[in-house]
């Protein structure tokens, strides 16, 4: 057991850097990258789309490219604080690392909320979201003893390193 905690946060790592490689993808791909979305948020496909209205499609292509950037942008910080603070243990960097399920089960529950198309499958991110997120919280949990033990070690030397009264 001691071992897989000590290596469970290697999967919020493979998280962010699938979070980067989905944003690399929607970013150089646009819409066409996952044509699911469109199909379980609107009920038709991209070539429906693109021949009903061109500068509709085309507004959908680019804002798919632009959450691609936001994708890329934030599996980058989640990297960034998963690889520096995180890894030295320190607490806050576990805190916020909770930012990512919520954000994962956000989005699923948005999309549900927003309405998807009848008779149609939903789309992977409605999918995926909350089997990523189940997956973050599962690690968290799994590691909020190692933070809870740095806090603990941290709070001891802090008292060391205050001058002692004579």
């Amino acid at each position: 057991m001691r071992t897989v905690r000590a290596r469970a946060w290697w999967c919020l790592v493979a998280i962010a850097a699938l979070i980067v490689l989905f944003g690399i993808g929607d970013v150089l791909g646009g819409a066409s990258v996952d044509p699911g979305i469109a199909l379980g948020v609107s009920g038709a496909t991209l070539p429906d789309l693109q021949s009903q209205s061109p500068a509709a499609f085309r507004m959908f292509d680019f804002t798919t490219r632009t959450q691609g950037w936001n994708l890329l942008m934030l599996g980058t910080l989640l990297l960034a604080v998963l690889l520096i603070p995180y890894r030295s243990r320190a607490r806050w960097a576990w805190w916020t690392l909770w930012t990512l399920p919520a954000w994962s089960i956000g989005v699923a529950a948005l999309s549900l909320a927003f309405g998807l198309a009848p008779d149609q499958p939903p789309p992977p991110p409605v999918v995926s979201g909350p089997i990523l997120g189940a997956i973050a919280v599962a690690v968290l949990l799994l590691d909020r003893r190692r933070f809870s033990v740095a806090a603990a070690d941290d709070a001891a030397g802090a008292r060391l390193m205050q001058p002692r009264s004579i």
